[in-house]
């Protein structure tokens, strides 16, 4: 239940913001799980089976110019951060503590908390946004790419370079859709060179029951495209993002 709606929400949460699916899956597979390259990985299932069916439902208002010389440039960097993430062993940087219970702090705990902890900032902080939108394309599309092989976590700053273009809502969320599906391409395959990943079909129904779940909220998104703006929510998800990062970079939720 708790996949589901978590699913279905974060899907529909991709039309009106800059993230959503990953942001919002990962660390509830996480929880469930307490393993962050396994979440990792079950998350990238499902999102790249929701961004090709938000492909097939917004491809023709894509700006295939901007989409192909941002995705192009994401592509290496995503491949770079997928095969780092993918090879990263659960090594114990920091032992410490907290409420008469030791904690260890994990690299790949920290590095998602950071990168969390980054992307909350850049969107409960619009100065943020508007420093990354004054750089360049190149510097956008690495970085996004990066992030997106590395975590997953590309939404928020694709959103904040793809802004500058001033492009129409539609034009936009489209065009963020076929990077997004771009980066998801080429990182996944990283990820199912791990052993963990035959466990990932131990729990096959679960995985269906997120992509399910997930194409309901496209399609819901679809047809409230036109209709709702979610400022609110998006500032919820931004603090509970920010909260996540610190507790997991801090090792109070660790394996």
């Amino acid at each position: 239940f708790i996949i589901s709606i978590t699913a279905l929400s974060a899907s529909l949460l991709t039309f009106f913001s800059g993230f959503g699916l990953g942001t919002m899956l990962t660390p509830v597979f996480y929880l469930l799980y307490g393993d962050l390259i396994l979440a990792i990985m079950m998350t990238a299932i499902v999102h790249f089976v929701n961004n090709v069916f938000k492909f097939i439902l917004m491809n023709k208002s894509i700006n295939w110019p901007i989409a192909l010389k941002f995705g192009g440039i994401a592509i290496p960097a995503a491949m770079l951060g997928a095969y780092l993430i993918s090879n990263m062993e659960e090594t114990v940087i920091f032992t410490y503590s907290f409420a008469g219970y030791p904690k260890e702090i994990f690299l790949s705990n920290l590095l998602f908390g950071l990168v969390l902890i980054i992307f909350a900032l850049v969107e409960l902080i619009p100065k943020w946004g508007f420093l990354f939108a004054r750089a360049s394309v190149l510097f956008g599309g690495l970085l996004s790419g990066f992030f997106g092989g590395l975590s997953g976590h590309q939404g928020a700053l694709r959103t904040a370079f793809l802004i500058k273009f001033q492009l129409e809502k539609e034009v936009f969320i489209a065009t963020g859709i076929v990077i997004a599906l771009v980066v998801d391409i080429v990182r996944t395959p990283f990820y199912f060179i791990d052993q963990k990943a035959t466990l990932i079909w131990d729990d096959w129904l679960l995985i269906i029951i997120a992509i399910s779940a997930a194409i309901v909220g496209a399609i819901l998104g679809k047809l409230l495209l036109k209709k709702i703006k979610l400022k609110t929510l998006n500032l919820t998800v931004g603090i509970a993002m920010l909260i996540f990062g610190l507790l997991l970079a801090g090792g109070i939720l660790n394996q």
